[in-house]
């Protein structure tokens, strides 16, 4: 991957939103979020598909992981959910507010990213783990994990999702604003974009 599509990981205090730890080495992001009860892997992108895929094709292109995973975390379904310059900009306000206030699940979270990014911020303990998702990235996100979702201002992502039952989606809020304290995925992609051009001045 490239500096322009990396994932990354932001490590915070929960009472100090303006400094974090950032670890962008896989490896090691992987064994940081292991040690709080996460995973992230790698799934090797295919390139058969391109961004013109139907959900079907998406589906049959990546079957074995999906069976996989569906036997062995026994979920039942799985589909793709898709955010671009498609969905109707009157629409992504209230969409994407409904994910950033803090909540659980009663069912495991879980996406594999197939384009685009995503930003999902754990708050475990006294800490907030940020976690930049990007194209190629598979992240499961335990249930009852106080967790927020960000796919920014201009939502850009294609998503694999499992699910045992529809209704393990329902957000249970837990009425914390925390949420709003800490950096959205608009302002860490801008931080992003200001250290590439310095790196290049």
């Amino acid at each position: 991957m490239t500096n322009e599509t990396m994932t990354l990981l932001n490590i915070y205090s929960e009472n100090n939103p303006d400094q974090a730890e950032t670890v962008s080495s896989f490896d090691l992001i992987k064994k940081g979020l292991n040690e709080i009860g996460l995973d992230i892997v790698r799934w090797v992108p295919k390139n058969t598909l391109s961004p013109s895929s139907s959900n079907e094709e998406i589906l049959e292109a990546y079957s074995k992981q999906i069976t996989f995973i569906k036997n062995t975390r026994g979920f039942k379904g799985v589909d793709v959910i898709t955010m671009n310059e498609k969905t109707p900009r009157e629409k992504i306000p209230e969409i994407r507010a409904k994910f950033l206030k803090e909540h659980t699940h009663s069912d495991d979270e879980i996406r594999y990213f197939i384009e685009g990014s995503g930003l999902f911020v754990v708050h475990h303990k006294d800490k907030v783990y940020s976690i930049l998702c990007e194209a190629g990235d598979f992240i499961s996100v335990p249930a009852m994990t106080k967790h927020w979702f960000d796919m920014g201002s201009e939502p850009n992502f294609r998503c694999i999702r499992f699910f045992s039952e529809e209704s393990g989606w329902i957000a249970d809020y837990t009425n914390d604003e925390i949420g709003s304290k800490f950096p959205n995925l608009d302002e860490i992609n801008c931080s992003r974009q200001l250290l590439k051009r310095h790196a290049h001045v």
